[in-house]
Order: C-alpha cells, then sequence, then structure tokens
C-alpha cells in the first residue's frame, strides 16, 4: 500500500511539474538576437579630386602590409618614374594591415607626406 502511495505522490508532482511549466512556458517572450552584432559603419569620405598634372608632385605609395603589396607598389613606382620623371616616389607602410579606420594620428601624418597617395593591397 505504502509503494503504491508513493507512486501516485509521484504521478502527481510529475503532472503537477508539467502543469506548472506549461503555464510559465505560455508567459516566456523569446527575443531572437543577431549574431554577428551591430557595428556602426565607419564614417565614410568622398573621393578626393584628381591631382592634375605629377611634374613636381611627391606620390606616396603606401603599403597595407599584406604578403605581396610591396611587390605590387614597387611595380607601380617605376611605371610611374618611367611616365613622369619629374614625380618623386615615395614608400610608406601602414603600421598593421587588420586596421581600417582605427588609426585617427596616421591619416594626418600620412597626409603631410606628399601630394598624391595610392593605397596597395596584398594577397
Amino acid at each position: 500500500m505504502k509503494r503504491n502511495t508513493n507512486w501516485l505522490l509521484a504521478i502527481a508532482l510529475l503532472i503537477g511539474g508539467l502543469v506548472a511549466a506549461g503555464t510559465a512556458a505560455a508567459q516566456v517572450t523569446l527575443e531572437v538576437m543577431n549574431p554577428r552584432g551591430e557595428i556602426p559603419p565607419p564614417q565614410t569620405v568622398g573621393i578626393s579630386p584628381r591631382g592634375g598634372k605629377l611634374d613636381g608632385k611627391k606620390v606616396v605609395l603606401i603599403d597595407n602590409g599584406k604578403f605581396g603589396a610591396d611587390n605590387f607598389l614597387w611595380v607601380i613606382g617605376q611605371l610611374i618614374k618611367q611616365k613622369y620623371p619629374g614625380a618623386t616616389v615615395v614608400m610608406y607602410p601602414k603600421p598593421s594591415a587588420q586596421t581600417i579606420t582605427a588609426l585617427p594620428k596616421w591619416y594626418p601624418t600620412v597626409k603631410q607626406q606628399g601630394d598624391l597617395f595610392v593605397f596597395g593591397v596584398g594577397d
């Protein structure tokens, strides 16, 4: 008899738990989140005007630090020197290939290095 009482008590608790869970589940609100997060886009700036003639101008070739960018820019520099012998060509490295716009002090420094700029990418 005691054994039957334990079974009846266990079944009653189980049913009570299921009823309580069903009631609690009806009150739950789920919000679906974007797993990528929300990153504000970087500030964009319009395209700079053309530099005009290259005679007497200093052209800065900026290497982004990725493999192959230095080779690409070296060839670009040679082509500029051949076609515009009056222009000066300078190579300038970017501190890190991973940084995109997180260099607020770097860009004004680069701007002082020359008149025209070519950003090169590698890979």
